[in-house]
């Protein structure tokens, strides 16, 4: 027959162990207020990942090239897009290094994803020298099922992409002729699609310098989109696209 001892230290253990739980729960990635629904690995490049309020999540590299693998957390009905960038919050890219390029990757497990990552918040970069932000900053994404701009959907970056077709880093993002190689996969139909309603808007300091790339074996684009150099939509599984001062050399190697 268990003594008053042993119920109190029974007790006792409950509470700590209770305790123990809400902390760990505290501290947990998924519990903490964040702008993107998902946690960041950096790859490669020098890049720090943070959350300076409830509605931001903030990288800032001082890299030149830099690849970030998300794993999204899905709270999505079955078979609909994934909201990583939820309406009203943000994803802010800063970096201090002139024409630097950041390659956002969507990963589960370490597989692609195949159904498409929805960006309906605000996602802005900038170019920082010297404590003075200036309009900057080549922003990549890649997601093997596609890629949906919402109708709340804002995109103010230096520089853009969105495909649904892996990007090859053989020796950094561009080739040794500056191509950057699209390599989808054989018979893929995914989508990159901007509602209508979604604002785009492309410029940086170098005056005709910014692009815009959309990849992928099927393109939809309804939203406003706004670009201070070139802009190409190219529907293929894979290609090679070099920018040129500021214009598209274009190769597809396999159509969509």
């Amino acid at each position: 027959m268990p003594t008053r001892t042993d119920t109190l230290h029974r007790r006792l253990m409950t509470s700590a162990a209770v305790a123990a739980s809400l902390t760990a729960l505290a501290l947990s990635p998924a519990a903490q207020a964040q702008g993107v629904a998902g946690t960041g690995v950096v790859n490669s490049g020098t890049a720090n990942i943070s959350n300076p309020n409830a509605t931001t999540t903030q990288v800032t590299t001082t890299s030149q090239q830099t690849v970030i693998t998300w794993s999204p957390t899905d709270t999505a009905p079955t078979g609909a897009p994934i909201n990583f960038l939820p309406s009203g919050n943000n994803l802010n890219f800063v970096g201090t290094q002139s024409g630097y390029t950041v390659l956002n990757r969507f990963l589960t497990s370490g597989l692609p994803i195949n159904r498409q990552i929805a960006l309906n918040g605000t996602i802005n970069s900038v170019l920082n020298v010297a404590g003075t932000n200036f309009a900057g900053g080549n922003i990549w994404f890649y997601n093997a099922g596609g890629i949906l701009v919402g109708s709340t959907g804002v995109i103010n970056v230096g520089s853009l992409v969105l495909t649904a077709n892996d990007i090859d880093t053989t020796g950094g993002l561009f080739s040794i002729s500056n191509n950057i190689r699209f390599r989808g996969a054989s018979g893929s139909t995914s989508t990159v699609q901007i509602n209508a309603g979604a604002s785009i808007t492309v410029a940086n300091t170098n005056p005709g310098g910014a692009y815009m790339a959309l990849v992928a074996p099927r393109i939809v684009q309804r939203g406003t989109v706004s670009t201070d150099g070139s802009t190409a939509y190219v529907a293929a599984e894979q290609a090679d696209i070099r920018i040129n001062q500021g214009l598209f050399d274009i190769n597809v190697l396999v159509g969509a």
